[in-house]
């Protein structure tokens, strides 16, 4: 019994979807092999089954031998146990070799997408990533269920082409030539459908992409009015979808009807041809019994060759669209070597320097410069110069990076679960912790809200929250975390000013001793920061407390009070008569 999900799926081959599907085969070679030895017995079982009932016939009945008859007929007997057993192990086989390959292949999926991150979305749309995840894995995995039927049929439409040649070779002769007729005329149907089910996977992929737009921005189309226009849109390309579905239908109906028809004229002509013989005395009664179960016997077989064919086509579709998402190089390369004591965050790029255990604020002009600036100081991509305690992060390993220095967005993520796994998802803290991370981040009231506490479900994306209760939650994630340098990119920015003026005096005292870097512009959280990095057009303009920015440089100040008259000074507060944590150089 094989374990799953695997714990190594393997290295796959992108560089073509047949390679890719020939890689897969070659990592679970065993339980393909042994199925499809299985399998042949199953169908050559059932293959040499009509030649023991024509000899039962022409030895027990014709001849009146009755020792022959029961001879015979426990072969039959054996021939139809082994059959039974066959089919079902053959089974167990089909399955695990589908089941493999479908998780094989998702953690493939699953894993470089982790290790890719950003790159993936911005090469794919996620209506293309969830489509690849949700149908190509299943529909490869097709491949290897019939693989050892299609092994098993080629054998067992050549046993049979031998046995009829041994009782007749003009009739042997209609099996050599009409089998490759029959297979050739079937596949005429495969490519065309190959290039429906493409149009089809390609609208389906757009649709999804088109579903999920629209569902991440409801909030945002309904305060504007939209929702008609977008559902226009939808409405369109799922008429698409679906008028390439019934292309698709019909040639897959088609491809059915005619599974059915072929074969069973070939069968007609070869019974025909075996009851003339029998007529002219060219073969014995027994051989023409023999002929008629080869005849019905062979359309197993035929179909099930056709049947292989037609999901070999459907799973080069589906790795094609595999190898283009694996394909797609991570944002990140994984070759560092260094080691690090730790120290202060600098950005080369910006001029940034985050001290060492102190809490730092940077605030960008433009905003948008500051996810640029957070993503550069917690390597998200290659394009980085920032270092840590000196050293660069390129020249650390990633998971060190992953693990010293944290990143939070200001669209963190919610999932289905319970309000503790929100917080601590991978259950590594007390109780106690969570709720002090809780705290830190104002959220108690999120489990007063939901019946259970920390037990209590939180729908998928937090869609039965408040956007500060979804912010404050995901802060509450990272602050569990209590990484040694945590990058915070507008934390408060969905909460009203008394939570924001709470959330940055505990940050302040929880973040003690830790280095902390938080973007923002708020004149809430600025005063609680020990220093102020005040950057325009990308690049280090100013630094110091936040007061003394507010009095010495008028653009900072314009641009913290949102306030065009603020270019006149601010007069420069008196220094405190006595020290407070807040008045630390």
């Amino acid at each position: 019994m094989r374990s799953l999900p695997l714990s190594d799926p393997g290295t796959p081959d992108v560089t073509s979807p047949t390679r890719f599907l020939l890689r897969t085969a070659a990592l679970q070679w065993r339980p393909m092999v042994a199925g499809s030895a299985v399998g042949t017995l199953w169908l050559l079982s059932q293959a040499v089954l009509p030649a023991a009932i024509g000899r039962a016939v022409d030895e027990g009945v014709v001849d009146g031998d009755a020792a022959a008859l029961t001879r015979w007929s426990l072969v039959v007997l054996a021939l139809a146990v082994v059959t039974s057993w066959a089919a079902v192990v053959r089974h167990r086989f089909g399955v695990t070799n589908w089941l493999t390959a479908c998780f094989r292949t998702l953690q493939q999926v699953g894993r470089h997408t982790s290790r890719a991150g950003t790159a993936v979305t911005e090469r794919l749309p996620q209506g293309e990533v969830m489509a690849s995840i949700a149908s190509d894995g299943p529909r490869l995995a097709d491949a290897f269920d019939v693989t050892q039927r299609a092994v098993a049929s080629v054998a067992a439409v050549a046993v049979v082409a031998v046995l009829v040649l041994r009782t007749s070779v003009p009739i042997g002769l209609v099996i050599l030539v009409g089998v490759p007729v029959v297979m050739a005329l079937l596949l005429l149907l495969l490519r065309p459908l190959q290039e429906r089910q493409r149009v089809h996977r390609k609208l389906s992929g757009e649709l999804t992409s088109i579903g999920t737009d629209t569902v991440r921005g409801l909030r945002i189309l309904r305060g504007i009015g939209g929702e008609e226009v977008f559902l226009d849109r939808y409405r369109a390309k799922s008429q698409q979808v679906r008028a390439a579905g019934v292309r698709v239908a019909v040639w897959e109906s088609s491809l059915e009807a005619l599974q059915v028809l072929v074969p069973g004229l070939l069968v007609a002509a070869l019974v025909w041809a075996g009851a003339r013989a029998t007529a002219r005395g060219e073969i014995t009664p027994g051989d023409l019994v023999a002929l008629y179960g080869y005849a019905a016997f062979l359309t197993s077989p035929l179909r099930m060759l056709v049947e292989a064919a037609d999901k070999y086509v459907r799973a080069l579709v589906a790795a094609r669209r595999l190898t283009t998402l694996l394909e797609v190089p991570p944002a990140v390369t994984d070759d560092g070597t260094a080691t690090t004591a730790g120290g202060a965050l600098d950005d080369p790029d910006s001029g940034v320097h985050a001290a060492a255990g102190a809490l730092t604020a940077v605030v960008c002009d433009p905003p948008e410069d500051a996810a640029a600036l957070a993503r550069r100081l917690t390597r998200f991509d290659d394009d980085t110069r920032a270092t840590l305690g000196g050293v660069p992060l390129r020249r650390l390993p990633v998971a060190e990076v992953r693990r010293r220095v944290l990143l939070s967005e200001d669209d963190a993520q919610l999932f289905s679960g319970t309000v503790r796994e929100q917080v601590d998802p991978e259950h590594r803290h007390t109780d106690a912790e969570v709720l002090a991370a809780v705290d830190v981040a104002d959220a108690r009231d999120v489990l007063d809200l939901v019946d259970g506490g920390l037990a209590g479900a939180v729908t998928e994306r937090g869609r039965s929250l408040s956007g500060g209760q979804r912010q404050r939650l995901a802060l509450a994630r990272v602050l569990a975390r209590d990484p040694e340098a945590l990058v915070l990119v507008e934390p408060t920015s969905a909460v009203d000013a008394h939570t924001e003026a709470r959330i940055a005096a505990r940050l302040r005292t929880a973040r003690t001793g830790r280095t902390t870097v938080v973007a923002t512009a708020s004149p809430l959280v600025l005063p609680q920061v020990d220093e102020v990095c005040w950057v325009r057009d990308g690049r280090l303009a100013a630094r110091g407390r936040h007061a003394d920015l507010l009095a010495r440089d008028a653009g900072y100040r314009r641009f913290v009070t949102r306030d065009a008259a603020a270019d006149v000074p601010a007069p420069r507060p008196a220094p405190p008569t006595t020290a407070t944590a807040e008045d630390r150089p």
